[in-house]
Order: C-alpha cells, then structure tokens, then sequence
C-alpha cells in the first residue's frame, strides 16, 4: 500500500509540503479499494470525490489537496494512466513547480556573478577555501554538476565510492532511495549517473580523501547558508527548497535548459543508469551452431521425456534435482537437457530455470541446495500448459501467466516463486518479450530496464545475422531487417512483426529515408491503439537492405507483412526473423538483453539528434563519450537534420517552436507523454548533460594546473602544453607567455584518467559490404546432393528483377518443407528409385481451359508398377513424407485383355489419398503400369530445370 513517507520524500524533493498524515493514509486508503493496476478510472476518481464532498467540514478542503498530492506522485514516479482532466491538474502543478522556479531569477544572477569570482580567487589559492571546505564542494557540485535536492547530495558525500569513471569520462553515481532499476539487487544498488567535470571532480575527490563522517542534511543547509549570506553572495538564509530552486533557475538560464530537461537533472529518479558494459565481439560457438536451425519438437509418440509411466507429464527439472541431491554418488549421472515440445514448454522452461538457480545461485545465496531449488520450484504442478505458439505471441504468453499467477497460493510463498521463475522465463531468447510489470504492485514505482546498444554494436549483430551457413537466403535477410527497424525505427517487437509492405515507403530522391506507418492490422494494434507515421533514416549499408527488402515485395499484395514469406503466421515470423536476433543479442551482450532493447537504443539514438540540433552542437561533441564513428556519422548536422525533416519541413530548426521539441519525439514513438519516454526508454545524464556546455573553452594556467593537480605557479605547466597543444610547442618563447590555452576536457583527461582501450568493433561500412555478405552466404545453385535449395542466389536476384515474385516463391516454399526445406533422406531416396524417378513435366491444359498470359506449371510424374513395393514408396514420400502436399492424379494403365483384377481396388483404396484423383486407362498392347501426377503451382519458367537437375540427382545418388 502507499505510504506517507514515500509521498512526503518525493514532493519534499519538488520542495513542496504535503497534507498531514492522516489526511494522505485515508487518500491512499480510498485509492487501494479502487484501483488495482496502474490506472485510476473516471467511476473510480468520481466515488473517492464524492466520499470526500460528503465530508461537512474543513478537513475536506485538506482532502481535496491530498487527494492531487498522491495522484501527482502516482502519475510522475508509478506510471498512473488518470482520467484526462486529473491528467491536466498534474500538468498544471508542473508549471506551478516552473513558476516558482522563475521567482528566484535575480538570485540565481547574484549566486552566478559570486560563484564566478570566487572560483577565480580558489584557482590562484587553492589552500584558502580550507574552511569553507564543505560549502564550497556544494557550491561547486550545485553548478556544475546538478541542482539535485540536498538528500541526494547528502547520500553522495555519504558514501564510500560514488565516482567512476565511465564512458570516456568520470561521473558521478547517485543512489536512488526506492530502487527502480530492474537490476537492483543487494549487490548492486539502483542508481542513476552524472558526468562530472574535471574542476569539480578534483574538489570532490579531494573532499572524499579527507573526510572523517558523512556530514547530515542540516549540516549541509547550514554550511550552504553560512557561505551564501556572505561575501560575494549576500543571500538571506533560506529553505532546502529555496536554495535547490535558485539554483535550478540559474541552469535554467545560464545552461538554457527547458523545463522538461530541468525536471530530469533535478529529479534522479526520472532515469536510471545502465550498467558497464563486458561483451566480446565473436558469437560464442554454441549459439553461432543453433542460428536459424529449426526448432525440433519432440515427437508425440515418442513417450520418453513427455510422459511418464503412470501417465502423467514427465517434469525433466525433478531429474536435475534428483541429480543434485545424490551428486556425491559416483554413479550419479546428470540428466540431458529436454527438448522442446509444441503443446507444452513449461518442462524445458522449468529445467533452465532449476539449472541457473543451481549453477548462479539465489539472490542472496551462492549455493543452494537441491531442497530449496526443489521448493522455489513446487508451483509446477498447478500451471496451465503453455504451448509453443502461444509463448511465441507477447499477448497470449501474458494471459497465461497472469491466469498462472491467479491460481496460484500467495500464503505459501507459491505466487513469489512463480514470479522468480517467470523473471527466468523473460529472459529466455524465446519469451523474452514477457512484461512483468503486471506482477508488481501498482503502488510501487515502475520499474526500468536499462540497456542500449550503439550504432556499431548493432551493426555487429546484423554482421553476425547474415554471416551464418544456417537457415536460408531470405531468413537472413528479414531477421536483418527487423533488427535495423527496430532500431532505426524504435519499434516495439509487435509492431515489426505486423509491418505490412503498404506501410513501408522509400522517401523520393532519398536513399537512406523512410517513412513507417504503425498502425492497426488484422494480427493486432498498436499499443495506445492510434496510428502513428515514423520517419527513418539510417547508413547506406543498413539502407540497402530495407530497399532490397521493399524491392522483392513489389508485386505483393500491399496487406501482406513485409517481412514474412505469403501465408506464414505470426507465430513462424517470431520464431524465425526475431528468435534469431534475440539469440544473436544474447549471445553478445549478456542474458538481460531483450529484443525491446533496440527501440530503447533507437529512442535514445533520436534524442541525441533532437538535442545536437537543439544546443547546435558539433558533429564530434560527444566523441570521446560514445567512442564510435558509427554513432558519430548519425549525430552529424545533416544527419540530424534529415532525421527531423519531417517536422522542419525544409526550415532551419532555429526557424521552429523548439519548445516542442520533447512531444515530437514522443509522438514518434507512440508515447503520450514525454516523461515516459525519459524514465523508460533514455538511461542517465552522462550523455545529455555535456550537450548544454561548449565543447572547448579557454582555461588559464592556474585552473590548468589546479586541475591537473599541480602546484601553484609550477612551471612544468609549459611541458604539458606542448604536449597537449602542438601549436604552442611550435610557438617562440615569447609567443607562449601570451597563449591562452584552448582545450576540451577530452583533451585534459589524457593527463588525468586511467587509458582506456578504444573500440575496436567495425565502424565504417561502405554501401554495399552487407549485401555481399548476405548473397556470399546464400547458396549459389538449386540444388546440392539431397538438399533442394529453393532460396538461393539465383531465385533472390530473379525475385528483385522480377521474374520470381514473392508470391510464387512462397507458393513453392509452402509447399516444400517452409522453413526445414525439400531435403530427402536415404529412405526416401531410394522410394524414388523405386518409382521409377521422376520426371518434371509441364501441365497439359487444354485450350478452352487455358488462360492466356498464364504461365504454364510443372507435373512431377512416376511412371512405375502397381505392386506393394511402390505402395510403400509412394506413402514414404506423399503420405507422410515431403511431397504430402500435392495433389496427386494416379492412372493405372491395364491391357484391355486383361481379366478382372484387384489393382484398381489397390490404388483406390491404399494408394489414393482424399484429394487424390483415380482414373482407368485401358490399352489395347502392353502389360500393367501406374501413372503417378504430381500436380504442382510452380512456374515452369522458373522452376523446371532446377527440379528436374535435382531428381535427376537423386537418382545418381541412388545407384
């Protein structure tokens, strides 16, 4: 339940006062009974109003007051949908919040003016701020680093390590009080990151070394009020919240920071901090093996590992836990990992789980004992079944669980096992697109995934997609692509899955732009349920293959999904262009990594642009910070610029209302807020912050060598000049008496930070490289030995010139194996030599059939006996085997001499399938015979001559 305290801290950090006590317990207790997700609905706002207009007294006023207080702290920090006009009375305490600020404008100058002159006098006598110490920190940290409330700074100076260094840059760690990041554990505390400037860094770091105790909150106000009402200041003594308004007015104005952006800065817990990334650029070899590689479901018949001998579903995870348990035994043999099965996939899910538990440890524990696994594990046996399509769909896979959890006992601890277990689930490559948020409590602040890739790390992964001898040609392809969109476009996973061909287009005259329309298909909608148009733009290599794919689904139906071969589901799309990016993820960057961690790249990669062009910064402002050249060529003015197109419509972007600047970027991310897209989607300031200052500046010698920590007046300043700077080792000796350096902190941190290794990933890419990477790995002829080849080099460029159309590839796909393919095992081999092999003939149409411009089609036929031993061939290979999908006319040709025999009732009867067609063919010379047709859709043009290479193969295998 919501609690006073927490309320109370959030709004003392807004430096605002709540109602008393017992005023905010009897709102939060109103609200507990009428809501219990993270929304508030109109019936339920109206009957908590009216129970509080029912009140006849003053204490309804205070209950009015309350009521706002608490929805304001739902709404901002827990992630509340509220009834529209609430929704307005939460904005409109924002510009109060803004208003208030405004009102300390001519302090903010005179903190400025002093703050400037006293930094001045401290670089040309570092020793003489001595006893100010704790003052000046705060003072310096305030300006320089963020206008935070004082219990944030409080918390920082309190601890053993808040500095590191990160990015190309120190920063500093700024705990939050109430975790938020999904990462938060008794190790690894949920915190947020701030860059931090060398001048104040070397303060800080000097403070950290010397101090005795963590100073209090009220020492912190006192210090910062005794310095402030004297010399060069002359404040009167003020609030905690005074004092942070003054300061947040001076970035406002100084830092020409917007509202919104201030908002972020002054609160940390608008935004959590990624962790340090360790990744290595090879695919482990386990991964790179089961890439693309059709999952193989247990055969049903196969009772082994499905069922057990009473009959009941077989759980492999009690096995393991068996193992554990008699481990000291020598004859103890660990069990096999299970197999997937389509009706059910809880057992393999189950076994990892117990696996990880086993091998990782709890959360508090790093050993636990089969016992304990084997309790965190006894929700098992009253879970629903979870079939493998249904795992593979976002919407049906969250249903099943909350369904799970429903039944499931909270008294015996069964529910918070469950949701272990279903944390496990949401970060397996298969169901990682699980969202938890549904299991945690409405009343606790929403939790945060923070992860992002750069531009070289996805390109990484698109390296790895299209460099793999697994899957086919167009597998490849389309799990490339959707990657890319999901990335360049920041598409939710649903929304890349549903892209149809219409909603794609290439802008005109623009190679790398295009223009999105997410919208509502017959597979789902949207999220919020509206349409929205998103506007990409991305490298030429990563362009190339959107063109390609828009390109070979030029003749499709403008319904079709773009990326998907004619009548594949969603669930196959899933499995097969999504599964292989998110393994690919994985395998590179860890387990937390999901597949909705491109659109938080993506999200982050936009806002980037917006503020490069907001701020007018150069194209290498934050080179040193991401270290990639990749990242840097879309930070570029045109790059920008080209991104926002759609909005600057050919203005510059002085010439437009850059105050909207925060909801155009939500829009296009189908965000009704812009604080959504701050706190979910963009993790720390480390990257934003460094975009309000210059890139360079001029610094004098004594704040050169404060920084650099030198003494005072120390000569070997020159030295380290000349190494940084070659202009002023070229200058005479006079010359340099008068050189005002000129550096970036980039260019200091050389001197200061520890060397750190440079990226070594790929980082230019020119326009073609992936395209021949992806024809290299597709294979260059139909067929090879037992392996028909239907997407190979050869369909891909008859498909972009188009000779081959998508929708006569996928009639053949269809209809030869999908995504396993015409592969023919020895058995089958042989039942076509028993068939007499086959020949690959065009259709006979007669002419009042036939149809002009319609391109003939292909017959498989047989011409064999009619005994058992073709019965057998023939069901090998039609009823069970890989031409089970063709429609079959079978001919039996008997001499007109012959007696009454029982062929006839043999073909029907045995031979013919339901579809199948039986016809009598009497000759007057010749023995008996059977006529095989296979009747096929596929063009003869197209397909004639490799299928008739191929079974002609066949039969040399054969022999």
């Amino acid at each position: 339940m919501l609690s006073y305290s927490t309320i109370q801290r959030y709004h003392d950090d807004l430096g605002q006062t709540i109602e008393k006590r017992s005023d905010i317990d009897w709102v939060c207790q109103q609200i507990d009974q009428h809501a219990s997700q993270r929304k508030l609905s109109e019936v339920s706002l109206k009957q908590i109003s009216n129970a509080i207009n029912n009140i006849p007294t003053g204490q309804q006023r205070r209950l009015k007051r309350a009521l706002d207080q608490v929805l304001h702290y739902l709404h901002d920090v827990c992630d509340w949908a509220l009834p529209p006009k609430q929704e307005t009375r939460c904005h409109d305490s924002a510009l109060e919040w803004m208003r208030e600020i405004q009102t300390f404008n001519d302090d903010a100058g005179r903190v400025l003016r002093g703050y400037t002159q006293q930094r001045q006098r401290f670089i040309a006598n570092p020793n003489s701020g001595a006893k100010d110490e704790l003052a000046w920190l705060l003072l310096v940290l305030y300006i320089d680093v963020a206008p935070l409330p004082l219990s944030y700074w409080q918390a920082v100076l309190s601890s053993a390590d808040p500095i590191a260094f990160f990015e190309g840059q120190y920063a500093l760690k700024v705990p939050h009080p109430t975790p938020i990041a999904a990462f938060a554990n008794d190790n690894q505390p949920s915190f947020t990151r701030l860059p931090l400037p060398l001048f104040a860094y070397r303060i800080l770091q000097q403070y950290l070394q010397l101090k005795s105790q963590p100073p209090t909150k009220s020492i912190l106000l006192k210090a910062l009020n005794s310095a402030l009402s004297a010399q060069p200041y002359y404040l009167a003594p003020r609030s905690e919240a005074a004092l942070q308004r003054t300061f947040q007015s001076m970035w406002h104005h100084h830092y020409q920071v917007p509202a919104e952006l201030l908002r972020d800065i002054s609160e940390p817990q608008r935004h959590v901090a990624t962790l340090p990334q360790h990744f290595n650029s090879t695919l482990p070899l386990a991964i790179k093996k089961s890439l693309y590689q059709p999952i193989v479901f247990q055969r049903q018949e196969n009772q082994d590992g499905i069922i057990s001998n009473s009959g009941k579903l077989y759980w492999p995870h009690k096995e393991l836990i068996k193992f554990y348990r008699r481990k000291k035994n020598a004859s103890a043999v660990m069990p096999l990992v299970p197999s997937w099965t389509q009706e059910n996939i809880l057992p393999k899910l189950l076994f990892h789980y117990c696996e990880s538990l086993f091998i990782d440890g709890g959360i508090k524990r790093d050993n636990l004992p089969a016992d304990t696994v084997d309790r965190y594990s006894n929700f098992y046996k009253n879970l629903a079944p979870l079939s493998y399509q249904a795992a593979s769909e976002p919407d049906k896979l969250a249903l099943w669980a909350q369904q799970a959890f429903e039944t499931l006992d909270e008294k015996d601890s069964q529910s918070w096992h469950f949701y272990q277990f279903l944390r496990s689930v949401s970060q397996q490559p298969l169901t990682d697109h699980l969202d938890l948020s549904q299991f945690e409590k409405p009343s606790l602040p929403a939790r945060v995934d923070p992860f992002r890739l750069s531009v070289s790390q996805l390109h990484l992964v698109i390296k790895h997609l299209l460099s793999n001898n697994n899957g086919h040609a167009l597998q490849r392809l389309f799990a490339s692509v959707a990657a890319l969109l999901a990335f360049y476009g920041a598409l939710r996973r649903g929304e890349v899955l549903r892209l149809r061909v219409g909603d794609i287009r290439q802008v005109a005259n623009q190679n790398t732009h295009f223009v999105l329309t997410i919208t509502k298909t017959d597979e789902g909608s949207t999220k919020n349920g509206q349409t929205r148009h998103v506007y990409i733009v991305m490298p030429n290599v990563a362009a190339k293959l959107v063109r390609i794919t828009i390109k070979i689904n030029a003749e499709s139906d403008h319904a079709q999904p773009l990326l998907a071969l004619c009548g594949e589901s969603i669930a196959s799309r899933a499995s097969h262009y999504l599964y292989p990016v998110t393994q690919v993820l994985k395998g590179l960057f860890g387990q937390q990594v999901r597949f909705h961690h491109l659109r938080h790249s993506g999200i982050e990669l936009t806002y980037l642009q917006g503020l490069h062009l907001a701020y007018d910064q150069e194209d290498n402002h934050l080179a040193t910070l991401l270290d990639d050249k990749a990242m840097q060529t879309m930070l570029t003015k045109q790059t920008c610029l080209a991104r926002f197109s759609f909005w600057l419509e050919g203005r510059d972007f002085s010439e437009v209302n850059d105050s909207l600047l925060f909801d155009v970027i939500s829009a296009q991310f189908g965000h009704s807020h812009y604080a959504t897209t701050r706190r979910h989607y963009l993790h720390g300031l480390e990257r934003i912050i460094p975009l309000f200052k210059p890139h360079k500046r001029h610094y004098s010698r004594d704040e050169l060598r404060y920084i650099l920590d030198m003494p005072t007046g120390s000569n070997d300043l020159s030295r380290v000049l000349a190494e940084l700077c070659p202009e002023y080792a070229a200058l005479p000796e006079q010359a340099k008496k008068h050189y005002q350096p000129y550096f970036s902190e980039t260019q200091l941190l050389k001197k200061i930070a520890p060397k750190q290794r440079t990226s070594k990933l790929e980082q230019e890419w020119n326009e073609n490289d992936w395209l021949k990477i992806w024809t290299a790995y597709a294979p260059g002829e139909w067929h090879n030995g037992q392996v028909f080849n239907l997407i190979n080099g050869q369909a891909m460029r008859k498909l972009t010139t188009g000779e081959l159309t998508m929708r006569s590839l996928s009639q053949a796909w269809m209809l030869l194996g999908q995504h396993q393919g015409l592969v023919l095992d020895k058995k089958q081999c042989t039942a076509i030599k028993h068939l007499g092999g086959a020949m690959i003939t065009e259709t006979c149409i007669s002419e009042d059939s036939a149809r002009p411009h319609e391109p003939s089609q292909l017959d498989i036929v047989f011409n064999c006996p009619c005994n058992q031993r073709t019965l057998q061939a023939f069901q090998s290979l039609c009823h069970l085997g890989p031409l089970k999908s063709f429609n079959a006319t079978l001919t039996l040709i008997q001499n007109r001499k012959s007696l009454k025999s029982h062929k006839l009732d043999l073909v029907k009867k045995d031979f013919a399938r339901k579809q199948d067609t039986v016809l009598l063919k009497k000759i007057p010379l010749g023995g008996t015979s059977l006529n095989i047709t296979l009747h096929t859709p596929f063009s003869a043009a197209i397909f004639k001559r490799p299928l008739a290479q191929y079974f002609t193969g066949i039969l040399a295998i054969t022999t």
